[in-house]
């Protein structure tokens, strides 16, 4: 690898360079909900960082102008004929879809011009056309400010990937043998797209065993690996916030009917809960048992981890469940320690696989990793909250939240900083 970055192209070239659930839950979409319409918003929860002042606005637009001109191409189409079988009507439709408009705002902060913030959007349109964009507008921005870091800095290109290399070779020998199986996760907060695939690369010659499977769909068909994923938080919360407008039993229920509804569409493996999108919690202490018995497993993406485990446990146990057939899945600020750490807390006792992202893609000691994220705020009219098991993590409208904390429960003191 000679260059960090290709000036030559957009930072994101295909509708297919999106990570494995998104393809899915666009599916999930489609079949159950195409006509809600949603909106997306970034934020960057690494306030230190005004990014504001380290993005240039018109590179911004340049390349979201360049995403919304995206189509899934006729490869694309055949590709995931071939590998998912969803049927022809949906894959129709992807050959057919037209992304929503984007607005990128700079607004300047209330009490300083110097206090402002960097707003991304997407309109109010169909799910369907605004779900695509979160894996499109993190890794653009990202990039964006990876390059002005190293530009005002003079950081040297050769230095940053001699260090991050080393680091992965110091990982590898870490991990190499251990047991711990990870999933790549590294689109969202990648350091470049080049970069994203070097790693890759490096990972599956250096430890084969650890790293098998790739998020990144485009990534896997071109290195000829296996891809997977599990859902996300959006599911949740556009259902929850759908829900409100028929009865808050509804909105409560809201929570297990999305998973009922992915239950419907994929069989093993794919039927993995995320549970911590309004209190982990209560979530297990009430799961129905029909969905606790089909779950292949469970994904920790916030709080401590540990204690997600064991009350996953608990749960199994209440229910005569045996954790030898089922999957702890950990996804939260991930490194090798962490890892090998987990797999050793849960690996002789369950199936235990790990969602390793940003430590992965985009680590080397010269740019501090940001923690942004791009989340649905919007659906049906009605303002969309995730509450997490970290309150840091929250996302919605103060009032929003505030409802659907009384309604769940939720009573989460943990206010713990988003590493990534």
């Amino acid at each position: 690898m000679k260059k960090l970055f290709d000036f030559n192209k957009p930072i994101v070239t295909s509708l297919l360079e999106t990570d494995t659930y998104k393809i899915r839950m666009l599916y999930f979409i489609w079949k159950f909900f195409p006509t809600l319409k949603t909106k997306f918003v970034f934020k960057n929860r690494t306030t230190a960082v005004q990014l504001v002042h380290e993005i240039d606005e018109g590179e911004l637009y340049t390349q979201f102008k360049a995403a919304a001109t995206l189509r899934f191409q006729e490869d694309e189409i055949t590709f995931l004929r071939e590998n998912e079988g969803y049927p022809e009507e949906f894959l129709q439709f992807l050959q057919n879809l037209k992304l929503a408009d984007i607005a990128n705002i700079v607004m300047p902060g209330f009490f300083s011009s110097s206090r402002r913030c960097l707003e991304i959007e997407t309109a109010e349109d169909y799910w369907i056309k605004t779900t695509l964009w979160e894996l499109i507008v993190l890794p653009i921005v990202n990039e964006l400010y990876v390059r002005e870091v190293i530009k005002r800095n003079n950081i040297s290109e050769t230095d940053l990937m001699k260090e991050g290399e080393r680091r992965l070779r110091k990982k590898a020998q870490m991990l190499r043998g251990s047991g711990v199986k990870a999933l790549q996760f590294g689109l969202r907060r990648r350091l470049s797209g080049t970069w994203e695939k070097h790693m890759t690369e490096m990972a599956l010659d250096l430890m084969p065993d650890v790293m098998p499977v790739v998020s990144n769909m485009k990534l896997a068909r071109e290195l000829g690996v296996p891809y997977g994923g599990t859902n996300a938080h959006e599911l949740s919360m556009a259902l929850n916030a759908l829900r409100w407008h028929e009865s808050s039993e509804k909105a409560w229920n809201s929570q297990y009917e999305v998973f009922e509804k992915w239950f419907e569409l994929f069989d093993d493996p794919l039927r993995i809960i995320l549970p911590d999108t309004f209190g982990s919690k209560q979530f297990l202490d009430n799961i129905p048992a029909k969905l606790a018995y089909q779950a292949n497993g469970f994904r920790q993406d916030s709080g401590d981890p540990v204690e997600f485990g064991n009350m996953v446990f608990a749960m199994w146990k209440r229910f005569g469940i045996n954790p030898a057939d089922k999957t702890l899945f950990f996804s939260d600020g991930l490194n090798a320690g962490k890892m090998l750490e987990l797999y050793g807390e849960f690996g002789d006792k369950t199936n235990v696989l790990f969602g390793w992202g940003t430590n992965f893609s985009n680590d080397t000691g010269f740019v501090k990793p940001l923690s942004i994220v791009m989340k649905l705020v919007k659906a049906g009219g009605n303002d969309a909250v995730k509450l997490s098991d970290n309150i840091a993590k929250a996302i919605g409208d103060d009032q929003a939240i505030t409802r659907n904390k009384k309604l769940f429960g939720y009573d989460v003191t943990l206010d713990e900083k988003c590493v990534y």
